[in-house]
């Protein structure tokens, strides 16, 4: 575990020692590492607070967000080689199971393994090693937005509090995380955006604008779906259309399986799939449908209706769409599996102050626990928000870390909207201040996740 801490930093997020910090040479492909993080930025503040909470003498549960898949592993990696080199790490079944070997002398913890899993990390962490796992569950692509967490890390760290000595203090420690480009990356996103239109078997757009061709992009998109799945693809905004064919998917998929609704899109959809999944006929038709009702709730007006769309922002969606849609031949599938970024990145991590336990409330009856579980994930939700929000709204010099801060026509007015702003608030100054990665207002509400585990 150990020394894989240190190849992934060499090879996949930050590149080969030395070598790395040389000009030009630095963004060579067998120098830059995959990930092409530049630096990383992470205060000496930020990382005490986590030592505090992750030592010997706590028992400590890590809960940082999940917006990039591939990177969200390495990044694990790097934090626990420098607070928790013992640390054990939850991962999906899928993952565990390419290489179980291999990824248990990792110890890696499967999400699927049950009370068997779950009292090995309550007692890995009472020990003093720590545990992470992502709460949010799966990569929602989404880097300024924390989404509703799965309640099983909760659940672990009462357990956690009701086992532990009198002395041992038990933490939920949220860690957050949020990328932006070094510069200008338009060039990277035209390509991107290139591949994508020419396996749909879509029209090529405009190389003049990114943002238009974006647009034009997940209108493309969107009308090929609607079509494939026999809907009419007109009338309405983007996003109303978008939000009018998920409703039309959905409500299919509950005409045809005994499934009872509730008031959270995506517990609905979970319990869809589940429920498709366990059908003997396994109808191919349905299970894409439901696939495709996941795939529209990720573009949406509450994460992308903001007055400009960033370049992060971009990246985040084309990424997203690409897992979902563009997965024939293995070079998709390795794409997808390490998304390739579209160039030079700072990767800023903060540590919000971790929450601590109540042994008291840990202790007490099933219904009172239950309800100090959403008291705790609402607290560690409300914590991660508040810290990737003022992460976006820091200020730096303009050679922060060691990097020239990029400019403001790195950000582009958002096509999206019905009624842009012609003269939008610009996301970074002229005296080179670092603008959020992602705009940070207004963001609504997601329905909560039906599962425990991430």
């Amino acid at each position: 575990m150990w020394l894989l801490g240190f190849v992934a930093r060499w090879s996949m997020l930050r590149g080969l020692p030395v070598l790395r910090r040389i000009p030009i040479v630095r963004d060579l492909p067998l120098v830059r590492g995959h990930f092409r993080i530049r630096e990383i930025d992470f205060p000496r503040a930020d990382r005490e607070r986590l030592t505090r909470a992750v030592n010997k003498n706590t028992a400590a549960f890590i809960a940082p967000n999940h917006p990039e898949f591939g990177l969200d592993w390495m990044i694990d990696k790097e934090i626990s080689t420098a607070v928790a080199p013992r640390m054990a790490s939850w991962a999906a079944r899928e993952i565990v199971g390419v290489a179980p070997a291999f990824w248990s002398r990792n110890n890696l913890v499967s999400n699927d393994g049950g009370d068997a899993a779950i009292d090995h990390s309550v007692r890995w962490a009472l020990a003093g090693n720590g545990v992470l796992l992502h709460p949010e569950g799966s990569v929602h692509w989404t880097g300024g937005h924390v989404h509703p967490l799965f309640s099983g890390i909760a659940e672990m760290a009462t357990e956690a509090a009701r086992r532990a000595k009198a002395g041992r203090p038990v933490f939920i420690a949220p860690i957050v995380w949020r990328l932006r480009y070094v510069g200008d990356v338009s060039s990277a996103l035209h390509s991107e955006m290139t591949t994508v239109e020419r396996e749909l078997g879509l029209e090529r757009g405009d190389e003049n604008d990114v943002a238009e061709r974006f647009r034009a992009l997940q209108e493309g998109v969107l009308a090929r779906q609607m079509r494939l799945h026999g809907h009419d693809p007109r009338g309405l905004d983007f996003f109303d259309r978008q939000d009018a064919f998920r409703e039309e998917l959905v409500g299919e998929l509950f005409a045809r399986y005994a499934v009872e609704r509730t008031s959270s899109t995506d517990r609905d959809l979970y319990r869809l799939k589940r429920a498709v999944n366990a059908s003997r006929s396994r109808n191919v038709a349905d299970g894409q449908r439901v696939g495709e009702a996941v795939r529209l709730a990720g573009f949406t007006r509450a994460y992308y209706g903001t007055p400009v769309l960033s370049q992060e922002q971009i990246f985040e969606s084309l990424k997203r769409l690409r897992a979902a849609l563009v997965c024939r031949g293995v070079r998709n599938a390795v794409h997808n599996y390490l998304p390739t970024p579209y160039g030079p990145r700072v990767l800023h991590i903060r540590v919000p102050e971790p929450v601590l336990v109540d042994p008291l409330r840990a202790q007490g009856e099933i219904g009172d626990r239950a309800a100090y579980v959403d008291e705790l994930l609402a607290e560690v939700r409300s914590r991660m928000q508040a810290a990737l929000d003022a992460l976006g709204r820091e200020r730096c010099p303009a050679r922060s870390v060691g990097i020239e801060a990029p400019t403001s026509d790195l950000s582009r007015p958002n096509p999206f909207l019905r009624d842009p702003n012609p003269n939008p608030t610009p996301v970074v100054s002229r005296q080179g201040h670092c603008r959020p990665v992602l705009s940070t207002t207004d963001f609504a509400d997601a329905p909560h996740s039906p599962s425990r585990f991430g």
